[in-house]
């Protein structure tokens, strides 16, 4: 961990609390009285939240304005600290994935988790790190970041500033790690408290061993947990060879990076069982989990097992991408049946929304015939992609026309002298045609002009049957829509 090296990095120029309070753009006075006036348990709201392994976290959520003097900290630490590589929990453009990925292909791996890893660093810990290199801050500097970092003598679950802050505190044991793997050729991240360790030959004896099927840390490495204030939480210590599935901060990394497959089916059931019976799913979720017996009350529209679900969602986007199908089919199937779905669930249906029919013509034919027969489509409650009633300004072309084209049960293309000359259509009919292949979709061909001679320079679809453009787009949009029935 260091300083970024920038013209100007803030940190480097606090020397008082003055310079402290001018730099976050905070008043003395009432950063005072929220520390010193208001009472302790006033400055936090405590509540728990269930662990995805089981039990509870405790969750400590400053107030207001505690929680805006804390963000502020936050952001100015963020962005002039910069981390070693080896630290990827909490940092920007790092995560579960680049964690994992980083192990991907060894032989053996060490997970190792630290014990109450908030609670273990105190206001001495805290106070203590900024007064030492690289920050050197007076002592009354220090102690008032102290104060606004800790609650009850720890780093509270919830406060914005606690990820970052055991960052910097963890860094004294990174370093001790990263000596030790560079010694024995090892791989190490850190995930916030979950250590790994991975190599390619047998694992060192100075690292880890099995004793009589048990994990055994190493005199040293635990040394090194214990010399940086930390103390190793056993239970979920455990070497894994390349023969039984490794994980990595709850990755499958054998052959790809991949959740377990029993995290995905869990999910799809409670999607499915949601979207059937949101009150009775809720019911199941929190009597397997000890939080309510057969027959208590459950929130209305299971709202409990909802926020777990979108949860459970995001992992699934940060672990596999959002570009993932399972992902998508998951989060499309909560979107149909959630009468309120979040933000980021109204992006994707509105990006994945599927489309019974999808237009493509040349922009010359969208007057004379596109535009007609998208409006007798939605007449007849068709739902139809057409390229300037969908994409807007700042989207992406490409992508818009590329997922509309995908999930279209039906694509309706006009061929004539406009289309066969534009490249784009063609390579829309191409994609169809290629999918078609697979059975997921169907072309109609619909054609102006000689549709002989216009279908003849088209080898792919010179066996293609047609209609004709007569001007009818209603006698067409009949025809289509009963199509589009009978493929649902």
């Amino acid at each position: 961990m260091k300083l970024i090296e920038k013209e100007e990095n803030p940190l480097r120029d606090i020397k008082s609390i003055d310079d402290l309070l001018s730099v976050l753009n905070i008043e003395k006075g009432k950063l005072f009285y929220v520390l010193y006036e208001v009472g302790v348990d006033k400055r936090y709201k405590k509540f728990s939240i269930p662990k995805k392994r089981g039990g509870e976290r405790p969750i400590s959520a400053p107030t207001k304005g505690l929680r805006l003097a804390q963000y502020r900290l936050f952001k100015l630490l963020t962005d002039n600290i910069e981390f070693k590589q080896c630290a990827t929990g909490f940092v920007s453009k790092r995560g579960i994935i680049k964690n994992a990925k980083v192990h991907k292909g060894t032989k053996w791996i060490l997970n190792v988790d630290i014990e109450d890893f908030f609670g273990t660093i105190n206001f001495g810990r805290v106070r203590g790190v900024f007064m030492s290199s690289p920050f050197d801050m007076p002592k009354q500097v220090a102690t008032l970041i102290a104060k606004i970092c800790t609650f009850n003598n720890a780093l509270p679950q919830g406060a914005p500033t606690s990820p970052v802050i055991s960052n910097i505190i963890a860094s004294s044991l990174d370093n001790k790690l990263l000596r030790l793997s560079k010694q024995y050729r090892l791989r190490y991240t850190r995930y916030a408290d979950d250590i790994t360790l991975s190599g390619f030959g047998q694992p060192p004896q100075d690292i880890a061993k099995i004793v009589e099927q048990k994990t055994v840390l190493s005199e040293k490495l635990v040394a090194a947990f214990t010399k940086s204030g930390f103390k190793v939480n056993e239970s979920k210590t455990r070497l894994q060879k390349k023969v039984v599935r490794q994980e990595v901060t709850g990755l499958v990394i054998n052959s790809k990076v991949n959740v377990p497959v029993e995290f995905k089916k869990s999910l799809r059931a409670a999607i499915h069982q949601w979207c059937d019976n949101p009150e009775e799913a809720e019911r199941k979720f929190l009597a397997s989990t000890g939080k309510i017996k057969e027959g208590e009350e459950v929130t209305q529209g299971g709202q409990i097992l909802k926020r777990n679900i979108y949860g459970r969602l995001s992992y699934l986007a940060q672990a596999k991408g959002n570009e993932d199908p399972t992902y998508i089919k998951l989060a499309m199937k909560m979107g149909r049946a959630d009468p309120e779905p979040p933000k980021f669930l109204r992006r994707i249906m509105e990006k994945y929304h599927e489309y019974q029919v999808f237009i493509c013509h040349a922009s010359e034919d969208k007057t004379k015939i596109a535009s007609p027969l998208y409006e007798a489509l939605e007449e007849r409650e068709i739902s139809t992609f057409i390229d300037n009633k969908v994409i807007e300004w700042g989207d992406s072309l490409v992508d818009t026309i590329n997922h509309a084209l995908y999930k279209a049960k039906l694509v309706v293309a006009v061929v004539s002298e406009n289309s066969l000359g534009k490249s784009w259509p063609q390579k829309e009919i191409n994609a169809v045609l290629a999918s078609e292949i697979q059975g997921e979709s169907k072309l109609l061909v619909l054609v102006d002009g000689d549709g002989q001679e216009l279908l003849g320079r088209l080898f792919l679809l010179q066996d293609k049957l047609y209609r004709q453009w007569e001007d009818n787009p209603d006698e067409l949009a009949d025809e289509i829509a009963r199509i589009a029935m009978k493929i649902q």
